[in-house]
């Protein structure tokens, strides 16, 4: 089934739906941060599973109905470019934006930022491999289904690319708490690259291995 045939309303109502069922499954995780019975530990890490298979398998039946065409694709040398060179690029831009960030508001990290690092340094050994489990893999291929594989095949005409783009930029930023401008348009930079990846490469599975790249940089960082 092609775009055409269903309303702007239905794809809004579709968008809606995994924007804010996306990050449900992580609450499973957070609530283990206060239990410390392992038979309730083990029931919360099942939750965040069958949560996130759900998710994973909506949004994906959503992207394969409006492209009509697989995830995954045969791999090769010029995949490898969009990442790491992606990647590049996130980090100039995460560079500058945080500079501007510290030299205004004298802030270095957002509230996302901080909310991580507390609960990957304060939390119990379970807890925190669930949440990096999350982060590394759950999270790019969730974020990449919902704010690159949806935002960009339920909105906008094929020669509409930027505004695709800036759609999931701003999408995705939005889902990612911030307390400043700056904060924010670290996440929407993030957003655009990743878009970009996506539309130049015509691989969702590109943006999501550059996404995973960016998390698990940032997850060593703050454990290391």
């Amino acid at each position: 089934m092609t775009i055409k045939k269903d309303s702007l309303i239905k794809r809004i109502v579709y968008m809606a739906i995994m924007y804010f069922i996306g990050p449900l499954p992580l609450s499973f995780v957070l609530i283990m941060s206060y239990k410390k019975n392992i038979v309730t530990l083990i029931a919360l890490t099942v939750a965040w599973v069958l949560a996130n298979a759900a998710v994973i398998y909506i949004a994906y039946r959503l992207v394969c109905r409006y492209t009509q065409k697989p995830i995954l694709q045969k791999a090769n040398l010029s995949d490898l470019l969009y990442v790491f060179g992606g990647y590049a690029t996130i980090l100039i831009s995460n560079g500058i934006l945080t500079f501007l960030n510290h030299a205004i508001y004298n802030r270095v990290q957002s509230p996302n930022n901080l909310a991580i690092e507390k609960s990957l340094l304060n939390h119990h050994q379970l807890m925190v491999a669930v949440l990096i489990i999350n982060l590394i893999v759950v999270t790019p291929i969730v974020e990449e289904l919902i704010y690159r594989g949806m935002a960009f095949n339920l909105f906008f005409n094929s020669n509409q690319v930027w505004l695709k783009i800036l759609l999931s930029a701003v999408l995705f930023s939005s889902a990612h708490q911030s307390n400043t401008i700056f904060s924010f348009l670290t996440y929407a930079f993030i957003g655009i690259i990743l878009g970009f990846v996506y539309w130049k490469s015509g691989k969702l599975q590109n943006s999501m291995a550059l996404h995973a790249l960016t998390n698990l940089v940032a997850v060593l960082a703050i454990l290391l």
